[in-house]
């Protein structure tokens, strides 16, 4: 996070004073560090220095072969290599400063000013990362190749072809759907119920086991590794009527008492409201399951503000907020979409 003041030439009573510019910069940085992103810091952060950037993906390697031969030529595995794309992004926003509250902003660093200016730049932020993490991924040499995240089918797991796994790859089959062509992910249908008749639900736990079961099934996490799963308050107040969930002979935190279910079955619970998906039926909320190396946050500027007068506006004080940044999905395995209704 950058911070800059220009004084736009002025001198004497055109200028910005000097006390109150120190401490609105003072005010600004420490309101900003008490903020934060909902999503970004989960995932792999980069700094990014050009407007188009890719980062390489290694694929599987070929299992050892048998060595029965003498003087044989050396092996090869041709393990694949491939590439995502991000694009930077540019995004500012600024705000007009009357010359009365200038003092009560500049030394206010809760100030109301400062507050909504700071949430507003971090849910721009959150919804990129949201855009991203079940959008299409540029991949191929100059980015020519879309990857989108996989479609739903009805009471069923939907996973990509490209994410179909290597030791026992998952096919059409039971409460699998394998689709095909260029795409990848997991994808849980909002009436998906395991050994039972399909109906709608919200957050269960036959949808939670199907979204580790299916990552592990891949390879993709370890049986004991903790899962990210973002949620709104209608999940939260659903997962406090699973049984196994409030109940302390399953979980060792006790729900209830809590008030909130934070973990369960190696799940670490987070919370959004900016969830896409209406929680409906025909538009159901998307929940992310997701590692962190499943996307990829580059930064080509960090958040930065700068204050200045305006000479058009009878040189009234103007907060000015920039960023760049972009964000691509980086592996469909240790992706998913959970469909609920709130």
């Amino acid at each position: 996070m950058a911070v800059g003041i220009s004084s736009g030439g002025g001198t004497g009573a055109s200028a910005i004073e000097t006390s109150y510019i120190q401490l609105y910069n003072d005010g600004f940085q420490q309101q900003f560090q008490q903020m934060d992103t909902r999503f970004a810091k989960y995932f792999d952060v980069v700094s990014q220095d050009s407007e188009f950037q890719y980062y390489e993906r290694m694929g599987v390697g070929d299992e050892l072969i048998s060595d029965n031969v003498r003087y044989a030529d050396n092996p090869v595995s041709e393990i694949s290599v491939d590439r995502r794309q991000i694009g930077l992004d540019d995004y500012h926003q600024g705000k007009y400063v009357e010359m009365k509250d200038l003092i009560r902003l500049a030394s206010d660093p809760t100030n109301a000013y400062v507050t909504a200016l700071t949430a507003a730049a971090h849910r721009k932020m959150d919804k990129i990362v949201l855009d991203a993490i079940f959008g299409t991924a540029k991949t191929g040499k100059s980015g020519g190749t879309s990857v989108a995240f996989v479609g739903t089918n009805s009471d069923k797991i939907t996973v990509g072809s490209l994410s179909a796994g290597v030791s026992r790859p998952i096919t059409t089959a039971g409460n699998f759907t394998l689709q095909a062509g260029d795409a990848e992910g997991i994808d849980i249908a909002v009436d998906f119920v395991a050994g039972g008749a399909a109906a709608n639900s919200g957050i269960t736990l036959d949808k939670l086991k199907a979204a580790r079961f299916t990552m592990e099934r891949l390879e993709a996490v370890d049986a004991d590794e903790t899962l990210d799963c973002w949620i709104t308050s209608s999940q939260a107040e659903q997962l406090l009527g699973i049984d196994e969930v409030i109940n302390s002979d399953f979980a060792t935190r006790k729900a209830l008492a809590e008030g909130q279910a934070t973990t369960f079955m190696n799940f670490r619970f987070l919370r959004s409201e900016l969830l896409k998906g209406a929680g409906t039926a025909g538009d159901p909320r998307q929940v992310i399951v997701a590692k962190q190396d499943a996307l990829k946050v580059a930064y080509g500027k960090d958040l930065g503000i700068e204050m200045w007068r305006d000479g058009s506006k009878r040189n009234q004080p103007y907060m000015y907020l920039s960023l760049s940044m972009g964000a691509t999905r980086m592996s469909g395995e240790v992706t998913c979409k959970i469909n609920c209704l709130d």
